[in-house]
């Protein structure tokens, strides 16, 4: 658990410390918040118009997906109470429900965070305090409840 931690800090480190380093020395203190804004000159941009598309597109699919993970207590509390336990869980009467109020979270969440002006900011906060526990320190107090090593030993 330890090296696989150890691991996992140095890719994301060495990535996020290259991203960093490399777009400071490009653009200096007038890059923008966002990556893809710094391809714009006078609203024309420096890439091809494909690259920032599939750019856009990937980010798009990987907020749709952190998205579900994290609706996952308002779908539950959904389910509870639109979604029939009794019967098949893949039924019409259960699917459509859980499509919809699932969707419509989605879209409702969606909505409310694109009308703050701070949104970029905001979901770096958001993102920082939700995603640095669950990827490195969660794994970690799993390992240290299931294999219960001792507190002074260096897998602890």
């Amino acid at each position: 658990m330890l090296k696989g931690l150890c691991v996992c800090y140095a890719v994301v480190l060495s990535i996020f410390f290259s991203a960093a380093i490399s777009g400071y020395w490009a653009f200096g203190n007038q890059a923008k918040g966002t990556i893809l804004l710094n391809f714009l000159v006078d609203e024309k941009p420096l890439l091809p118009t494909w690259v920032l598309l599939r750019t856009n597109v990937f980010t798009f699919l990987q907020v749709a997906a952190v998205s579900v993970v994290y609706s996952q207590p308002t779908n539950e509390v959904l389910e509870r109470k639109f979604v029939n336990a009794e019967i098949d869980q893949f039924s019409v009467r259960n699917v459509v429900p859980k499509l919809v109020y699932r969707s419509l979270s989605v879209v409702i969440a969606t909505t409310v965070a694109a009308m703050c002006p701070f949104f970029g900011d905001i979901n770096a906060l958001i993102g920082a305090f939700g995603c640095i526990p669950l990827d490195f320190i969660l794994p970690m107090v799993f390992h240290n409840d299931v294999f219960k090593p001792s507190k002074y030993s260096l897998l602890f």
